[in-house]
Order: structure tokens, then C-alpha cells, then sequence
């Protein structure tokens, strides 16, 4: 068993936490990487591929975009604060990303009431696709702020001050995979 202490490791430098954080981003960067050239092919192959901006709400995509900006921001801050004073911080990340998937399910709800489903076309199959996984990503990150939280008591500071940190390079992760969804998606 892999002992959970927050020292460095000798062999990889980093600690546990750490260490594991960023092999669980490799995989999911192999997952959205994966995902991105499969929308790179699927477009580049079209004969006629539609501008997102015709069809999805720039509005709401930038909401949600100055959304995950301003989340990120608390959630870095929460990062590098003390454990009691994070997980205030935590929780206004936690609302933030209800108001993010809140607005995502208006967008949703607004589209299939329209008749623009996966199976409308290629293009909202991938709308769909990617947006999705990342709302699960973002539904991911409140388990993982209530996980921090609730364990913050029974860790002790300094393992859920690396659990914080690492939990802050998290939702970058997701904040910089929502800025190239609405790139390619909503402003191409």
C-alpha cells in the first residue's frame, strides 16, 4: 500500500497527492485530446460544417466562460489559503459551478426544445459530446471541493492543504478545456 503522507517521495520528488494528481490529469488530457482531434477530423472532412456562432448562444457561452474564469481565480486563491479559511472560498467555487451548470442546462433545454439534438447533425453531436463531458468534469470538481471540505477536519492541514492545491490545478484543467470548447465550438 502506498503510504498517504504529504513528504516528498525520494524516487519521484513530489508527494503522493501530487503525484497522483497529475497522472489522473495525463488521463484526462489523453481523454480531451482524444475528443479535440476526433472534432478536428470530423470538421476538416466536412463538406460544409456550421459556424458555431449561427447556432449557439455566444451570450451564454461567454457567461459560462467569465463563470469558469472567475471560479478558477477563487479556486487558485483557495489553493494557497489556509484550510479554514478555504473552505469558505471552496464553497463559493461550488456555487459558481451550480450557476455554470445551471446555464449550460438552459442552453441544453433551449436546444432540444428547438429540435438541435446529437442526432440533428455532426456538428451538435460534438456540441453534445464535448460539452457534456466537460459539464461532468465540472459536476466532478464540486465532488472533489466537498471531498476537500469534508475531510479537512480528519486530514489534518497539511494533507488538505495538498488536497487544496491540488484541487485548485484542477478546476485550471477544466477552465482551460472550456476555453478551447468555446473556441472551436461557439467562435469558430
Amino acid at each position: 500500500m502506498i503510504p498517504y503522507t504529504t513528504e516528498a517521495r525520494q524516487d519521484t520528488g513530489v508527494s503522493n497527492v501530487t503525484l497522483g494528481f497529475w497522472l489522473f490529469i495525463a488521463s484526462e488530457v489523453m481523454l480531451f485530446g482524444a475528443l479535440f482531434s476526433s472534432y478536428a477530423l470530423l470538421r476538416v472532412s466536412a463538406t460544409e460544417w456550421p459556424s458555431g456562432r449561427d447556432l449557439l448562444s455566444l451570450t451564454l457561452g461567454s457567461a459560462n466562460t467569465a463563470l469558469l474564469m472567475l471560479l478558477t481565480a477563487v479556486a487558485w486563491r483557495a489553493g494557497r489559503a489556509r484550510p479554514a479559511a478555504a473552505r469558505g472560498l471552496l464553497v463559493v467555487v461550488s456555487a459558481l459551478a451550480l450557476v455554470f451548470l445551471t446555464i449550460k442546462g438552459l442552453e441544453y433545454s433551449g436546444k432540444w426544445r428547438s429540435g438541435q439534438v446529437p442526432a440533428t447533425s455532426t456538428f451538435f453531436a460534438m456540441y453534445y459530446t464535448l460539452t457534456g463531458i466537460h459539464a461532468l468534469h465540472v459536476l466532478g470538481g464540486i465532488v472533489a471541493n466537498l471531498w476537500v471540505t469534508a475531510g479537512a477536519a480528519s486530514a489534518g492541514d497539511a494533507l488538505t492543504s495538498a488536497r487544496l492545491r491540488v484541487v485548485s490545478h484542477y478546476w485550471v484543467f477544466v477552465d482551460l478545456v472550456w476555453l478551447m470548447i468555446f473556441a472551436g465550438m461557439y467562435l469558430a
